[in-house]
């Protein structure tokens, strides 16, 4: 059974100009981020933009990057829905193609009970086997529905829901996540302001969004966390935090896509009804990009 651990990079979908699925540009990204140093992805979540596609789209896109990967990283799937049934079909097809591990966001826009999250997951757990690891995906701010820890630990007793990926920039969350589940469950971040603080405190691994325009300086951090180099390991989690910073740390995701042009990448786009960045924002983002380059890298 394969786990997230370390760096896991939830990964953009680049769209052209007229809002299709652009897939030489995710090939070309995959290679980006492959050359880096990544092993571990995460697709088809929020940085992907899941939810301005449809199912079928969302599979396609899942099976054209399973094999274009192949053996070079692990690939863990976001099959979340507002819908049991479709999550459920999804994770079904995830197994299907081969994927490492799927992960599930809350149910969304309608107010659901601890409970009804809870039945929701078992229900995604029960649709694929027993061995195939199932990720919970906690995003209130966007969701407006929070995974208590109490429920976590509960849905911890599953044998294939493995761990939680938590994208709250709250370290007593964290500490409450880590304190009141098994040692095996995985506690991942989903806030990289605080990764070094939440990999000290019992954390797995971080699904950093702004890890897409500069892996590097996210690789560097995590070889020199496990080295136990925690001055080098500090230092790089100030220059994550600059990143976060300029890249609005996902809350706007033209950012990494106008910034991957900085980078050397053909352009690309963010689907309708999102918008890409005025002449003004480009400008102030392509200065501040340089300045990153040549002070991190």
């Amino acid at each position: 059974m394969k786990r997230m651990e370390d760096l896991i990079v939830p990964t953009i979908t680049p769209f052209d100009e007229n809002g299709e699925i652009d897939s030489e540009r995710i090939k070309s990204h995959y290679d980006f981020l492959i050359r880096a140093g990544v092993k571990n992805f995460y697709i088809l979540g929020t940085t992907g933009e899941v939810f301005l596609m449809d199912k079928k789209e969302r599979q396609r896109v899942a099976e054209l990057i399973v094999e274009y990967v192949g053996n070079r990283g692990n690939i863990f799937i976001q099959v979340g829905s507002i819908s049991t049934k479709e999550a459920c079909e999804l994770a079904q097809h995830a197994e299907r193609i081969g994927v490492a591990g799927i992960g599930a966001i809350t149910p969304f826009y309608f107010k659901v009970s601890q409970s009804e999250m809870e039945q929701y997951y078992v229900a995604i757990a029960e649709s694929v086997r027993d061995d195939f690891p199932v990720y919970l995906y906690n995003l209130p701010s966007c969701t407006t529905n929070d995974l208590l820890p109490e429920t976590v630990s509960k849905l911890a007793k599953v044998k294939n829901i493995v761990g939680i990926k938590n994208s709250m920039a709250d370290i007593l969350r964290l500490s409450q996540l880590v304190d009141e589940t098994p040692d095996d469950f995985d506690v991942i971040i989903g806030a990289d302001p605080i990764i070094m603080p939440a990999m000290l405190y019992g954390a797995k691994g971080s699904v950093s969004g702004n890890a897409n325009v500069f892996p590097e300086i996210f690789i560097e951090f995590f070889q020199a966390f496990k080295e136990n180099n925690y001055e080098k390991a500090h230092q790089k989690q100030i220059a994550i935090r600059h990143i976060a910073m300029v890249l609005k740390d996902g809350a706007n995701l033209a950012y990494f896509k106008q910034a991957l042009t900085y980078r050397g990448f053909k352009p690309t786009f963010t689907r309708k009804p999102l918008l890409g960045l005025n002449q003004e924002e480009k400008d102030k983002l392509k200065d501040e990009i340089q300045e990153i380059i040549e002070n991190y890298l």
